[in-house]
């Protein structure tokens, strides 16, 4: 309690005497990430049901020069499945639903349906085989599906697990869970989310669509090399209620007030979401791993729309971050924004600087690096910590690599050669050797 009533009285005080400064110092860092090419989008802070911070940095559209504001909509990807939970344990309190019917009222195809309980389903301990890693789901997941069609494409799959005997994390757990929404009530998804969330709250920046659109002033998703470059296009019908909603950071917000005061679902309700432990995933909500302040959150990640939410009851603290492109962990993001509302300012990282490299000998082996056949490029930089290997290509992380000396590098068995004089990179996975050359395309 001691701890909870201090950082109320830090806030209280922050707000009314350190916040211009604070605002300042936040703004001159996120323009810094910016600067480096390290983070485009928006974050906002509440407390409570006030926002006390918010901005945006880049691009919404980088042919267009549009710039991301206040309104921009972002794809928030798994985000999407705290709004279904939500959305499913609503329909419990109607008695339209149980947690303890089963799969099998509604999909009796699926493997295992019949012992696949809807809490399974929501806490992805169903065992039901993850639709995004079935081979060539890239390609298949930018063309618009029917319900059978999805269906279709995962049911002949092995389950992981039996179901209740472990956990593994399976978006198709909350695809279906959106389907099964649709079919209990003859509504849409967009239809249920807009009705029961985002009028009642007045979310005006929230909602579900198949496709993103640049006239719904929407974040177009980038890959960050020496220029950035537009990711694949997902159609969200494959992502019902698991990933398709798009939404701002301020409206996040307000979502994450209500959900933990009580003007969405009951306590009760509220209780059965969330876990007890650290890592442990619950209902759509996951418990972030470190206790001092206790706090739920859940991430999400489609192309490169990277959204994360923190929430702290006690304090009634919200962090959210949305980006559109970014080569940095957003946890650093999230810790910089809570340090925040604590009071403490971040200082500026140095993106020039990798441990054990001078600047000189990391200036030589920074910049993007081409492969002519199959075509792609590769960008070196620094997240401060580590060097930082980024590639080209739809839904490829940004991975920081160890140094090992003589300009060597690995991460994990993958090994990266550097030759400076040659402005040559040599990438070394499962015995192949492919090289990538600086300065032509």
């Amino acid at each position: 309690m001691r701890k909870t009533v201090g950082l109320l009285t830090i806030i209280a005080s922050f707000i009314s005497n350190g916040m211009v400064f604070g605002q300042q110092k936040l703004d001159a860092y996120f323009e810094h990430l910016f600067k480096n090419r390290k983070f485009m989008g928006s974050v906002a802070v509440s407390y409570h049901d006030s926002i006390i911070y918010s901005k945006s940095v880049g691009y919404a559209d980088v042919d267009a020069e549009r710039k991301i504001d206040g309104n921009t909509k972002f794809r928030i990807a798994s985000i999407t499945k705290t709004f279904t939970a939500v959305l499913v344990l609503k329909a419990v309190e109607e008695q339209k639903l149980h947690l303890d019917d089963k799969l099998s009222l509604y999909y009796p195809e699926v493997k295992n349906a019949a012992k696949i309980s809807i809490e399974q389903m929501l806490n992805h301990r169903s065992g039901i085989f993850n639709f995004t890693e079935k081979p060539g789901e890239d390609q298949w997941q930018q063309h618009p599906h029917t319900e059978q069609e999805f269906v279709d494409f995962f049911v002949n799959e092995p389950a992981s697990f039996e179901p209740g005997t472990s956990y593994a994390y399976s978006n198709t757990n909350y695809a279906l869970l959106g389907f099964i929404l649709e079919k209990i009530y003859h509504k849409s998804y967009a239809e249920l989310l807009d009705e029961k969330i985002c009028q009642p709250l007045h979310l005006v920046n929230t909602y579900y669509s198949f496709e993103v659109d640049s006239a719904k002033d929407e974040a177009l998703s980038y890959n960050i090399q020496d220029r950035y470059i537009r990711n694949s296009r997902v159609n969200f019908s494959n992502h019902p209620g698991s990933g398709g909603i798009a939404s701002n950071a301020v409206d996040l917000n307000k979502f994450l007030f209500a959900l933990f005061n009580g003007k969405l679902i009951s306590p009760g309700s509220l209780a059965k979401m969330l876990p007890m432990d650290k890592g442990e995933y619950g209902l759509g909500i996951e418990k972030l791993s470190f206790n001092s302040p206790e706090g739920f959150g859940h991430s999400g990640r489609l192309e490169n729309y990277i959204s994360d939410y923190w929430y702290f009851p006690k304090e009634n603290l919200g962090i959210v971050t949305l980006a559109n492109a970014t080569n940095i962990d957003t946890d650093d993001i999230g810790v910089v924004l809570v340090k925040y509302a604590y009071g403490s300012m971040p200082e500026l990282p140095d993106f020039n600087n990798v441990p054990g490299l001078s600047h000189e000998v990391f200036d030589s082996i920074r910049g993007t690096y081409y492969l002519e056949q199959p075509k792609s490029t590769i960008t070196i930089s620094s997240d401060g910590r580590n060097l930082v290997f980024q590639d080209s290509r739809s839904g490829q992380d940004f991975v920081p690599f160890e140094y090992d000396g003589n300009n060597a590098f690995h991460f994990g068995d993958i090994k990266l050669q550097f030759f400076p004089a040659k402005r040559e990179v040599e990438l070394e996975q499962d015995g192949i050797k492919v090289t990538y050359k600086s300065g032509t395309r």
